[in-house]
């Protein structure tokens, strides 16, 4: 396994960032860590951790009580708050999701159901469906009063009247996971026995974006390995897709404009 194959002090949590291609401008990339690095620097990370300034690949906010055990009431209040305050918010874009279904459609023919999990008012549920003309089902933790389409449902959670049905699972919220892998693996049980997951990430789902609200980032160069170890021999990223596009604007300039990763996730066999 990946942790298994590494040092001690590489342990997901504490997992130190070694290389980043520049896929931000020198100005963003200081506005979110406070120091752009240059690759060399980073190559030079990789070669020499111990001498070489670093920062996480990986993060995750913990929940915690007095007693240091997970809080889920901590957890669910942030996420229905930034629900509440995020109700009119679209991530997801019109041109990315048409790319998820194209794949969809040369990889299986025909889909059956389609799953979204995040799914704030039901866009991505509802325009996947229809461009896959298929059943579409969308799930968030505090749907808006305007949803269309969308369940409340805590994604971490197993729905097993959805198991075994999904011919597509979509989500751009992993990044509000408390434990990624537990919902990785409740997404995968909804899976048909061809479906696949889509993991939409950008430079925003990295660790410095991590925080109550936003509880889980990753940097897109070690999403993969965190996916193998995860699936442990059930499930892993078959495919990574690369959009031409960018993400379209957002709130802010730093927000505007990012690189898009779309990681595949099949059943292993």
């Amino acid at each position: 396994m990946f942790s298994a194959d590494i040092p001690s002090n590489y342990r997901l949590r504490t997992l130190k960032r070694i290389l980043e291609p520049p896929l931000i401008s020198d100005k963003k990339a200081k506005k979110r860590s406070g120091k752009a690095f240059t690759l060399t620097e980073r190559i030079n990370a990789f070669l020499n951790p111990e001498k070489s300034a670093t920062v996480d690949l990986v993060k995750q906010f913990e929940f915690q009580s007095e007693d240091g055990a997970f809080d889920y009431k901590k957890y669910r209040k942030a996420q229905v708050k930034k629900a509440q305050t995020d109700s009119g918010d679209i991530w997801a874009d019109a041109k990315t999701l048409d790319l998820v279904a194209d794949y969809t459609k040369r990889k299986l023919g025909k889909a059956e159901l389609v799953i979204c999990h995040g799914s704030k008012s039901g866009f991505e549920s509802n325009h996947l469906a229809e461009a896959l003309a298929c059943e579409g089902i969308g799930t968030d933790i505090a749907p808006p009063d305007n949803a269309r389409g969308v369940v409340q449902l805590d994604f971490h959670e197993v729905a097993p009247e959805w198991e075994g049905r999904a011919s597509v699972v979509y989500t751009n919220a992993l990044d509000h996971a408390y434990d990624p892998k537990k919902a990785v693996d409740a997404w995968v049980k909804q899976l048909a026995p061809n479906g696949m997951i889509f993991i939409e990430h950008t430079m925003l789902h990295a660790p410095e974006g991590s925080s109550a609200s936003d509880p889980f980032g990753a940097h897109p160069l070690i999403m993969p390995y965190l996916v193998l170890e995860w699936g442990a021999g059930e499930y892993c990223v078959t495919e990574i897709l690369k959009p031409d596009h960018k993400k379209p604007h957002w709130r802010t300039e730093e927000e505007t404009d990012l690189d898009i990763w779309l990681f595949v996730i099949r059943k292993a066999g």
